[in-house]
C-alpha cells in the first residue's frame, strides 16, 4: 500500500462553520457515521460505522504509518476528525511530529506529515477551492453529487436522523461519490505535480494550527458581559433621545433624521461621520451614541468563544493557499489578519480594567467603550504560563522585494546601509540631500508620498484611444463623460486610502458616482450600502472574442483547448464546428457579441466621437441596400448623438450614460421581431443597446433625408428599493482593502469621466478631495498641482522598476501569444496544456487557467484569465504587467516568510500574521536571535537584503 485516498461523513452538534474542525470534533457528541476509501486508486469502499461496521485493521495501521500518503480533499478536516477517532480508541498518537521535543502541545492529532491535500494541489494550480468547483473547471466526468448538501445537513447537523432508509444510501452514494472526484483531481493533475518545499511549508503550516494560540478567557466572558451591558445602555438612552422602538434599526433612525430635516443615504461609519460636522448639538449625541451602538468589531470576542478548545487554545485559524493567486495564506474564524489596531496609550491598564469586569470605571474613564472593546481583541491572546511572546515582522519587505527584483541599486543601497528610503527618495527626486528632522528635512514627507504612489497602477479610465490606467493618463488624452469627448487638466496622486469594491468599481466609499434615478451623483459607500445601480457608460473594458457564440469556428476550437490535458483535444468529435465562410458581400471572421472598435474594420467603420467624426465612404458593397428620401430616420434627443433608429429596428434605447460606441453590439442571430415607432410595451424596460442589422444601418449624407424626428425615451428606474435585505446590501460592498490612489482634474464641463465602465465624479477615481487631506500632503505644506509632478519625478528616479512592470507586461503577452517560454528578471513565462505558470526564484510556480489575449471593447490589448474573483464566483479576470508585478512581489514575499518560519520552526510558532510572526517561547530565548535568524536570506535570492525587528510581549499587540 503506497497511498490511500480518504472522505469522512461526520456529525456533531458544534457549527463548524462558527467554530471550526479543532472544536467541531471535540464536542461530546462528535461521530464518524462514514469512512470511504480507495487504496492505490482502486475501487472505493464505504464503511457504514454507525451501521456496526469496522474499519479494516491494515487501514487503521497506514493512517499511522507515515510511509503510507493520505490523500483527501481540505486533509486537515479528515486528519483532525480521525485523530479524535483513533484516540477514542485507545490509539496513541506520535506526540513529536512537530519537530520540538519539549513540547506535547500537538499530540493529540496525526502528523501531518504523510498527509497531502486535493484542495492545496487545486489552488495551487489556480483552480477553485471547493471539490464541485474544481470537477466544473476541469470537466471531470466524475461529479460531485448535488444533492450532498440536503443530505449533510440531514444527517450531520442536530437535529440527527436515523441513518437508515433511502436517504441514507443515497448518503453514501454521495461519501463513495467524493472520493472518486477526488481521484480524478488527482490523475488529471498528476503531471503538475505541488514541489515538496511547497508539501514541507503545508506540514509546518498544520504544525502551527495543530498548536494553536492561548487566549485569556476571564479576559473574554468579561468584555462579552461588558459589551452586552453596554449596548442595554445605549439603547435605553436612545429610546429616550429619540422615542424609536428599535433605535438600532436604520430605517427608523433615517426617518427619525429627517423628521429634523437631516436627509441621508446611510447610517455608515462614513456617513456618519460626515453628518456629524453639520448637524446641531442634540441630533450629535444621537448620532455619537447610534456610531457606538453599530461598533461591529467586538464580535469577534464571540467568534473567539466559539472557537477556543478545552484547553483554551484557538486552532484552525489559518488556510495554507487560501490566496490561490500568490499562495499567500488567509485568515479564518477569528481571522488573525483582520483585527481592530489598538492606540490607547495606557493598553494594559484598560485591559486590566475589562478582565475584572469592572464597567463603571470604563464608562468614567474612556468616551467610547465599544472602542475600547474593539482595541483590545488583539490583548485576548496570550502565551501560556510561565511564556512570553516573540513577535518579530520584515522590514519593508515588498519594497525590498521589488527593488531587487528591478534592479534597482540605489534602492538596493539605501537598503543595505539602514537608511530612510523616503529621505533618499526625495534626495533623488529633488537633488539635494534630505535628512529626517534635519537638513531639507520637509521633502521628506514629499518623498513618502511618492515612494507610496508607485504601487498605485491599473485603474482602466476610457479615453478616445482606449482604456488606459489611470496614473497613465495624459492630457491630450479625451476622457468619456458619458455624453461626449471630453479634456482635462491631467493626473493627481492623492495618496493611500481604504477602498470597496462594488458592481465592479473600486473606488473610496466617499467618491461621487452617479446611480440610476438619481440626478445627481452620491457617494459610492451609500450606494453600495442601499444596493443602487451605478451608471454604466461602458462595459467595464471586459474582453470581446474571447469564447462566446460569437467565434468563427477554427478560434473556438482553439479556444475550448482542454485544460491540463496532454491530448489537445480530448472529447471533441472530427469537424466539431462549422467554420464560417467568406460573404461574397463582405468579409466577415465571425459573429462579435460586441463589434471591435478597428480603425475602417468592414461592420463597425471608423470610430465616432460624438459624431465629430468624418463617416467613411464604404470600400466595397458593405451594406446591400441603402435607404430612399422617403424613409424614415430618427435620432435620439442629445447633444452628443446617441442611438439611431429605424422602422425596422428595434428601439436602441441606452442607460442613463451612454457608451461612445453605440453601434458596436450584437448582430442578429435568426429572424427577431421588430419594434415600430408605434409599438407599445406594457410596463417601462430597460433594452440597452439591441442589435442592427448589417442590411439595415447606412448613414448617407448626400442622399439622407434632412428631415428627422424627434423623440424624448424614458424608461423604467430598476434601482433596489429602500427596505431591501440588508445582509444583501452589506456584501455588495464587503470587499475592502487600502489602495494607492489617484485624480484627474476638471474633466470637462460636468467634471465627471468613466472608470471600469461606470460614471464617476472627477474629485478622483480611487479618493476624492478629502483623500490627499487624510493622507497629509496637504498639512505638509504641499498643494495639489505639485502632486503629478511629484509622481513622474519618482518615475524618472526609479527607471528600472518602472521598466520592470512593462518588461513583465511584454513577456506575459508574449508567452500568450506564442505558446512558449519567456523570461525577463529571473521570472519565467511558461505556457503548457491551457495554462500560463510564472516560475518565481524559488521554484514554485503561479497558475493562471485559460490564459488569453484579448482585444477589449474600446479597440485595446488585454490579458485575461479565468479564477475567483471578488465576488468568490469563477469568472474571466483582466489583468497587464503591474498587476503580475504586485502578484509576483506578493508571492516572493510570501516565499520568504514561509523560508523563515522553517529557520524557526523548532521554535514554537504559534501565528502569523502578514509578514508577522508570533512565538510563544521563555526567557532563554533571545530577540535579538530570532530577528536575525527571520532576516537570512534564502539561498534563491541572492543580493535580496532582509530587516527584521520585533519585541517582547504579554499579550499581544501592535507596537
Amino acid at each position: 500500500m503506497k497511498s490511500i485516498s480518504i472522505d469522512l461523513e461526520t456529525r456533531s452538534s458544534v457549527d463548524i462553520g462558527k467554530s471550526g474542525v479543532y472544536r467541531y470534533a471535540e464536542a461530546e457528541d462528535f461521530a464518524i457515521l462514514l469512512f470511504a476509501y480507495a487504496v492505490d486508486g482502486g475501487a472505493v469502499e464505504v464503511i457504514d460505522l454507525v451501521g456496526g461496521e469496522q474499519i479494516p485493521q491494515e487501514i487503521l495501521d497506514a493512517l499511522t504509518d507515515e510511509s503510507v500518503i493520505k490523500w483527501a480533499f481540505n486533509a486537515n478536516f479528515e486528519r483532525v476528525c480521525l485523530s479524535r477517532y483513533l484516540s477514542d480508541l485507545g490509539m496513541t498518537l506520535d506526540p513529536f511530529h512537530d519537530n520540538h521535543p519539549l513540547s506535547t502541545v500537538c499530540a493529540r492529532f496525526l502528523s501531518p506529515r504523510s498527509w497531502r491535500c486535493t484542495m492545496v494541489w487545486s489552488a495551487y494550480m489556480g483552480l477553485p477551492l471547493s471539490l464541485a468547483g474544481v470537477g466544473r473547471v476541469l470537466g471531470l466526468e466524475e461529479q460531485k453529487m448535488t444533492e450532498g448538501k440536503a443530505l449533510i445537513r440531514y444527517f450531520s447537523v442536530s437535529p440527527f436522523h436515523e441513518p437508515t432508509g433511502e436517504k441514507w444510501e443515497l448518503f453514501k452514494s454521495y461519501n463513495r461519490r467524493d472520493v472518486e472526484v477526488e481521484m480524478a483531481i488527482q490523475q488529471r493533475l498528476f503531471k503538475y505535480p505541488v514541489p515538496q518545499s511547497v508539501w514541507e511549508e503545508y506540514v509546518l503550516d498544520q504544525e502551527i494550527n495543530d498548536r494553536g494560540i492561548c487566549l485569556d478567557m476571564p479576559f473574554v466572558e468579561n468584555a462579552v458581559k461588558i459589551d452586552a451591558h453596554t449596548k442595554e445602555k445605549l439603547t435605553d438612552r436612545l429610546k429616550t433621545l429619540t422615542g424609536l422602538e428599535n433605535p438600532n434599526s436604520v430605517a427608523q433612525m433615517k426617518e427619525w433624521l429627517r423628521d429634523y430635516g437631516v436627509e441621508t443615504e446611510s447610517l455608515t461609519k462614513k456617513s456618519v461621520t460626515a453628518l456629524l460636522a453639520t448637524v446641531p448639538a442634540p441630533l450629535k449625541e444621537v448620532l455619537v451614541l447610534r456610531q457606538q451602538l453599530a461598533k461591529s468589531s467586538v464580535k469577534k470576542y464571540q467568534a473567539v468563544r466559539n472557537a477556543v478548545c478545552a484547553d483554551s487554545r484557538a486552532r484552525g485559524m489559518f488556510q495554507f493557499y487560501g490566496a490561490n493567486r500568490t499562495g499567500r495564506f488567509a485568515g479564518r474564524i477569528v481571522q488573525l489578519q483582520n483585527l481592530p489596531q489598538n492606540h490607547l496609550p495606557d493598553l494594559a491598564y484598560a485591559r486590566d480594567l475589562v478582565r475584572q469586569g469592572d464597567s463603571e470605571s470604563l464608562n468614567i474613564l474612556y468616551n467610547s467603550v465599544p472602542d475600547v472593546l474593539s482595541q483590545l481583541i488583539r490583548t485576548a491572546f496570550i502565551p501560556k504560563e510561565g511564556r512570553r511572546f516573540i513577535v518579530a515582522d520584515f522590514s519593508a519587505i515588498e519594497a525590498r522585494v521589488l527593488s531587487w527584483l528591478a534592479k534597482e541599486r540605489w534602492r538596493m543601497d539605501v537598503f543595505a546601509d539602514d537608511g530612510d528610503i523616503y529621505c533618499a527618495t526625495a534626495g533623488r527626486m529633488f537633488h539635494c540631500n534630505v535628512v529626517k528632522h534635519g537638513e531639507n528635512g520637509h521633502l521628506r514627507q514629499k518623498g513618502k508620498q511618492a515612494e507610496l504612489a508607485c504601487i498605485a497602477e491599473g485603474q482602466l479610465v476610457l479615453t478616445n484611444e482606449g482604456l488606459v490606467p489611470i496614473e497613465r493618463v495624459r492630457t491630450e488624452h479625451l476622457l468619456w463623460d458619458g455624453e461626449s469627448w471630453v479634456s482635462h487638466d491631467g493626473v493627481i496622486f492623492k495618496g493611500e486610502r481604504e477602498i470597496i469594491t462594488y458592481e465592479g468599481l473600486t473606488a473610496t466609499p466617499d467618491h461621487l458616482v452617479w446611480v440610476q434615478g438619481k440626478s445627481q451623483p452620491i457617494q459610492f459607500g451609500d450606494a453600495a450600502s442601499c444596493g443602487a445601480h451605478l451608471v454604466q457608460t461602458g462595459d467595464g473594458g471586459t474582453a470581446i472574442r474571447l469564447g462566446e457564440n460569437h467565434q468563427p469556428g477554427k478560434e473556438m476550437e482553439c479556444g475550448n483547448e482542454s485544460l491540463l490535458r496532454s491530448d489537445k483535444m480530448y472529447g471533441m468529435r472530427c469537424n466539431p464546428v462549422a467554420v464560417l465562410g467568406q460573404s461574397s458581400q463582405r468579409e466577415i471572421e465571425g459573429l462579435p457579441e460586441l463589434f471591435a472598435t478597428e480603425t475602417d474594420s468592414i461592420l463597425v467603420g471608423q470610430t465616432t466621437h460624438s459624431s465629430k467624426t468624418t463617416l467613411r465612404e464604404p470600400e466595397r458593397q458593405g451594406v446591400p441596400s441603402v435607404w430612399r428620401a422617403r424613409d424614415q430616420v430618427r435620432f435620439s434627443e442629445c447633444d452628443g448623438g446617441r442611438s439611431v433608429s429605424h422602422k425596422n429596428i428595434r428601439s436602441a434605447l441606452t442607460l442613463d450614460g451612454t457608451g461612445s460606441h453605440r453601434y458596436e453590439r450584437k448582430l442578429h442571430q435568426r429572424e427577431s421581431t421588430f419594434c415600430t415607432q408605434s409599438a407599445k410595451s406594457s410596463k417601462p424596460q430597460n433594452y440597452g443597446f439591441v442589435g442592427v442589422s448589417s442590411g439595415v444601418l447606412a448613414l448617407l449624407p448626400r442622399c439622407g433625408n434632412e428631415k428627422t424626428v424627434r423623440r424624448n425615451d424614458s424608461f423604467g428606474d430598476h434601482q433596489s428599493c429602500g427596505d431591501s435585505c440588508q445582509r444583501e446590501k452589506e456584501e455588495l460592498a464587503y470587499h475592502q482593502r487600502t489602495a494607492r490612489l489617484y485624480d484627474i482634474r476638471n474633466a470637462g464641463k460636468h467634471h465627471r469621466f468613466t472608470v471600469s465602465g461606470k460614471l464617476v465624479h472627477n474629485c478622483g477615481y480611487g479618493g476624492s478631495v478629502g483623500a490627499l487631506k487624510a493622507f497629509g500632503a496637504l498639512e505638509s505644506g504641499m498643494k495639489e498641482e505639485e502632486l503629478k509632478p511629484l509622481v513622474d519625478a519618482w518615475r524618472a528616479a526609479n527607471p528600472n522598476i518602472v521598466d520592470f512592470w512593462w518588461a513583465v507586461d511584454r513577456a506575459a503577452k508574449d508567452c500568450i501569444k506564442e505558446r512558449s517560454t519567456k523570461v525577463t528578471h529571473d521570472i519565467r513565462f511558461i505556457y503548457q496544456s491551457g495554462m500560463m505558470f510564472i516560475q518565481l526564484p524559488s521554484g514554485r510556480r503561479l497558475s493562471y487557467v485559460k490564459p488569453r489575449i484579448g482585444e477589449n471593447q474600446f479597440g485595446g490589448e488585454s490579458i485575461t484569465y479565468m479564477g475567483l474573483d471578488l465576488s468568490k464566483k469563477w469568472a474571466r479576470i483582466e489583468s497587464y504587467g503591474p498587476k503580475f508585478v504586485e502578484n509576483i512581489t506578493q508571492a516572493i514575499s510570501r516565499d520568504i516568510l514561509c523560508y523563515a518560519m522553517q529557520t524557526l520552526r523548532n521554535m514554537e510558532i504559534v501565528a502569523h500574521v502578514h509578514d508577522e510572526i508570533i512565538i510563544e517561547c521563555d526567557e532563554r530565548t533571545s530577540l535579538s536571535a530570532v530577528c536575525e535568524q527571520m532576516a537570512r536570506t534564502p539561498p534563491w535570492a541572492e543580493g535580496l537584503l532582509l530587516h527584521a525587528d520585533g519585541f517582547e510581549c504579554a499579550f499581544y499587540q501592535k507596537d
